[in-house]
């Protein structure tokens, strides 16, 4: 299997026992997504683990291993469109009910989230999607 890694820059604004908070710089690989919460300043908030002791407020370089990444991406977009469009086309066409149709599509489309919650633990304990960060950035002077 290979591991693909994309490396990313931010700073330290928090740490908890070996994980930081850091403030990232959206990317250009963020600029056609726009599925993440990124705040109007052009940054996103993320969780890093942090084997080198970095420091708040250190700039530091992150390690994106995104082994899984588009594979999740279809996951959680498509697996929630794909119940919804099953459950309100398959029920209109048995029922012909278009209110029950889109009420079974709903409710599909909610018990989706079920199995992505449950792969996303998954991937998680595999550390498949993981960010680290590999060095603390000094600054040249």
């Amino acid at each position: 299997m290979t591991v693909i890694n994309e490396y990313e820059e931010g700073i330290i604004i928090g740490i908890h026992n070996k994980t930081a908070t850091v403030k990232v710089k959206s990317s250009y690989l963020c600029s056609h997504c726009k599925a993440c919460l990124a705040r109007d300043d052009g940054y996103m908030i993320t969780e890093a683990e942090n084997p080198i002791g970095a420091e708040i407020g250190d700039k530091v370089s992150l390690m994106i291993n995104s082994n899984r990444l588009f594979g999740s991406s279809l996951l959680v977009f498509g697996l929630p469109l794909l119940s919804l469009f099953i459950g309100v086309i398959t029920t209109n066409i048995i029922f012909g009910k278009q209110m029950l149709s889109l009420s079974i599509g709903l409710i599909l489309f909610f018990l989706s989230f079920i199995p992505i919650k449950i792969y996303d633990r998954h991937l998680k304990k595999i550390n498949a999607c993981s960010v680290t960060i590999v060095e603390v950035i000094r600054e040249k002077s």
